[in-house]
């Protein structure tokens, strides 16, 4: 809403600001001669030969008149006061005074008269040439005065000697020399001021410009903080979208390591299920074999029970060491057991441990991104002030060279300068509006930041937390699972040893029954237990080699499981090292490139900052170079045009002085010739021959100012003798909307244009438009005359650049109004060149004409 509303009001601002710049450049141009007329200006000193004696190289009887006039003024007089001679002509003075409805000049000089009327010519520039009406009208006024003179002459005999003609003439050439220094001093005053007010409305038309380059720089400016900071948000927005695919690929990460932590418990107690299955089963096969050695045994027994007493004792014997070895085997199976619970507790430990020292590698990795963040975020905060210093810097170096300019021009930019200071304000706020946003969407953002890594952290703290939980949990598993086992393993030894004391009891009862049997059979089977002796020894003897044997395979069975359970252990330990290192590397790896990536974006973008920075510098220094050689073209131009009227001035001095100095010479002759006697002449006849230049004389030549060629965006010559008003209407056509066609309400969208239109020859006129904008040119010529005016036209764009085009129109035969070219700028493109588009299609409405290699849709609307 703030900036809505900071648009309208710059938009109103601007708006005032037009109407005042575009009524100040009325006044001004109103003030001026910029404005010439449409024929040309060859009649705009013509009001300086109304004088008959400024007529160059011209004679008529209007200089006999004023010399006769002047030369007989005295024997007038004394005819006045002595004789009735001078009364004839009297009424022909006044017949010709009734004539003209004035009354006849009386006591003034024709030279004075001249430099008066030459003088409010001179004074009144802008005032419009008579008619020559007026100027044939002028011509018989003082006709009477060569019959006065005449008469007066003719009948004046005794008169006294007339004044010398050399000094009346040195008198009046320097009178003619003040009066043409006058008029040159006049001249040269008003070519001053003129140069004076082309200088102050160039001066306004700079200042204007630099302000509304001002306005761009810093709409540019704007723009280019404002894409900034949507780069920056779209990089805030990627980076936070990054984090979060990391973030879901490391939540996958770990739920894969936990699906592979479970699939290795698993494994694990699959393994350990089978281990436990197996030493069940060797349990069972001891018990098996124990039980079948007991058998034997009292087999054995049962064999040697009737041997002797000592047999007896070493049976005895015997089964106290085998009872011996089996308690020897048990321990050694419960030290096994103990082993095994040990080396399960210790492979538990070294998975906690490993996963500890994971938790703390993704807790250090966490760390090393979240330094990484705050670095970047860091970074992009100083390139951020730097960028905003910058753009304080340039602001107040344009302020500072503004200042200076003020400065210079104080006096005539008053208006100016609050107009910028209030745009100047304007941009201030709106730059501080801004600033405030930019400083809270970078407030929003870090909030934003600090609430993502909160809610990491306590994520990763609620992750750690679960993490300690279920290794409790584990360990809480293991170490009941271990007591289980030992429990169980307790019962199984306690049932093996009741089991043990009830076959122990049943072998006493057994004894204690069998031997009286063998105290009976004992004399029978003395003879044979001594044959038996050796044999049964040699049995007893291979049952033990055997029983060895079988024990010491047994040991070795055991020793290669767990060598083999080891070695699986630390081939797993050792898979799970590497892959932890590996996810290590690639996670570096990954960083490494993240951060890479990112700087080698940085990199860009500094790199397209500056790249703006050196084509806004490269194209300030473009346009003031440009703006500086039009200046200076502009000052030769105006220094050629003082120039060539210096020198037509001076012309037109040296040829009114050749005519004075004939018209002199003429004077004298006649001046002799009137001391001859001649016939008197009625006045009729007179009359008629004093009327109009003679016969041999030539009608005076219209003559005025050429002015110099000016110069322009674009120009167009118009060269013919019909009169033809050129007017330029123009489109806005911006090349961003370029891509479709205008609409028709679009198309009517019309503003006129005000050419400046000079005349630089007598028959060729240019209408120059000095700064084009995106959009279409139309130039309209319109016949003013009765009948059509055969012209031809040629067009110029960009005539001072280098790339410049001259474009030829034709001959075209201009009835009413007619359109002369359609000119698309800054492209400089024809609406009539076919070479220029790739193809054109018409429909009711009317004809579109497209370029597909430049995207340019052109449509003209049929009326």
């Amino acid at each position: 809403m703030l900036n809505k509303r900071a648009d309208r009001f710059g938009v109103l601002w601007a708006t005032l600001g037009s109407l005042g710049v575009h009524a100040l450049l009325f006044i001004v141009l109103s003030s001026t001669s910029l404005f010439y007329p449409q024929t040309g200006t060859a009649a705009k000193f013509d009001i300086l030969w109304i004088t008959p004696s400024s007529i160059p190289m011209t004679e008529t009887a209007i200089p006999d008149q004023a010399s006769a006039s002047s030369t007989a003024a005295p024997p007038t007089a004394e005819l006045a006061q002595g004789t009735p001679a001078a009364v004839p002509p009297e009424p022909a003075a006044v017949e010709t005074g009734d004539a003209l409805d004035e009354p006849p000049p009386e006591a003034t000089d024709a030279a004075a008269m001249g430099v008066m009327v030459t003088r409010v010519a001179a004074s009144l520039p802008k005032k419009s040439p008579p008619p020559p009406e007026k100027r044939a009208a002028l011509i018989p006024k003082a006709k009477p005065e060569p019959e006065e003179d005449d008469g007066a002459e003719v009948e004046e005999a005794d008169t006294p000697p007339q004044p010398d003609p050399a000094e009346e003439a040195g008198a009046r050439e320097e009178a003619e020399r003040k009066r043409l220094a006058a008029l040159q001093a006049e001249q040269e005053r008003q070519a001053e001021e003129e140069a004076k007010r082309h200088r102050k409305a160039a001066e306004k038309k700079e200042a204007e410009r630099k302000l509304a380059e001002q306005k761009e720089a810093e709409r540019k400016a704007a723009e280019a903080l404002k894409v900034k900071a949507e780069q920056d948000k779209v990089a805030r927005e990627k980076a936070l979208q990054e984090r979060r695919a990391a973030e879901k690929a490391r939540q996958e990460k770990l739920a894969a390591e936990r699906e592979k932590v479970a699939a290795e418990k698993a494994e694990q107690e699959r393994r350990a299920a089978e281990a436990k299955k197996a030493e069940r089963e060797i349990q069972e096969k001891r018990q098996a074999e124990l039980q079948r050695r007991a058998a034997e045994r009292a087999r054995q027994e049962r064999l040697i029970r009737e041997r002797e007493r000592v047999v007896a004792e070493k049976a005895e014997q015997e089964r106290r060491e085998a009872a011996a070895k089996a308690e020897q085997e048990q321990q050694e199976k419960r030290e096994a057991e103990r082993e095994r619970v040990a080396a399960e507790q210790a492979r538990a430990e070294e998975l906690a441990r490993e996963r500890a020292q994971l938790a703390a590698e993704k807790a250090r990795q966490e760390r090393e991104v979240a330094a990484e963040n705050k670095r970047l975020a860091e970074q992009v905060l100083q390139e951020k002030r730097k960028a905003e210093q910058e753009r304080k810097a340039v602001q107040r170096a344009e302020a500072q060279r503004l200042a200076r300019e003020r400065a210079e021009q104080e006096a005539e930019r008053a208006e100016q300068r609050r107009q910028a200071a209030a745009e100047k304000k304007r941009l201030a706020e709106q730059a501080l509006q801004e600033k405030h946003k930019a400083e809270q969407e970078r407030k929003q953002a870090q909030r934003a930041e600090a609430q993502r890594v909160a809610r990491e952290r306590a994520e990763q703290e609620a992750e750690r937390a679960e993490q300690r939980r279920q290794a409790a949990a584990e360990k809480k598993r293991l170490a009941e699972q271990a007591l289980q086992e030992k429990r169980k393993a307790e019962q199984e030894r306690k049932v093996a040893q009741r089991a043990e004391a009830q076959r122990l009891a049943h072998e006493r009862e057994e004894r204690e029954a069998q031997k009286s049997e063998q105290r009976r059979q004992a004399a029978a089977e003395k003879k044979r237990l001594a044959e038996e002796k050796s044999r049964a020894d040699k049995e007893r003897k291979a049952a033990q080699r055997a029983e060895a044997e079988s024990q010491a395979r047994e040991r070795a069975r055991l020793a290669a499981e767990q060598a083999e359970q080891r070695r699986q252990a630390s081939a797993e330990k050792k898979k799970l090292a590497e892959q932890a290192q590996q996810e290590k590397k690639r996670a570096e790896q990954e960083r490494l490139a993240a951060l890479k990536a990112q700087q080698e974006k940085l990199a860009q973008e500094r790199a397209q900052v500056a790249a703006k920075n050196a084509e806004l510098a490269r194209l300030a220094a473009a346009e003031k170079k440009r703006l500086e050689q039009e200046l200076q073209d502009r000052r030769k131009a105006e220094a050629e045009r003082l120039a060539a009227l210096r020198a037509q001035a001076d012309q037109l001095a040296r040829e009114r002085l050749a005519a004075e100095r004939a018209e002199q010479a003429r004077r004298a002759v006649a001046a002799a010739a009137s001391q001859l006697p001649s016939p008197v002449k009625p006045p009729e006849q007179a009359r008629k021959e004093t009327v109009g230049p003679k016969p041999s004389e030539k009608p005076p030549e219209e003559k005025g100012i050429v002015i110099p060629s000016m110069h322009g965006d674009l120009k167009l010559i118009v060269a013919g003798t019909g009169d033809v008003k050129v007017t330029v209407t123009f489109k806005e056509y911006p090349k961003s909307r370029r891509g479709r066609a205008m609409t028709r309400s679009e198309s009517r969208r019309e503003q006129k244009m005000s050419p400046v239109v000079v005349k630089t020859q007598e028959k060729t006129r240019e209408a120059v438009i000095e700064k084009t904008g995106e959009g279409i040119y139309t130039f309209i010529a319109e016949n003013e005359g009765k009948d059509p005016a055969p012209m031809k036209f040629t067009l110029k764009v960009f005539e001072l650049n280098k790339g410049g085009k001259t474009k030829q129109l034709g001959a075209k035969t201009i009835a009413g109004k007619a359109v002369v070219a359609r000119v698309l700028m800054p492209d400089g493109v024809l609406w009539e060149e076919d070479e220029a588009f790739t193809g054109s299609m018409q429909d009711s409405e009317g004809i579109t004409k497209f370029n597909a290699d430049t995207g340019l849709v052109w449509k003209e609307y049929s009326q």
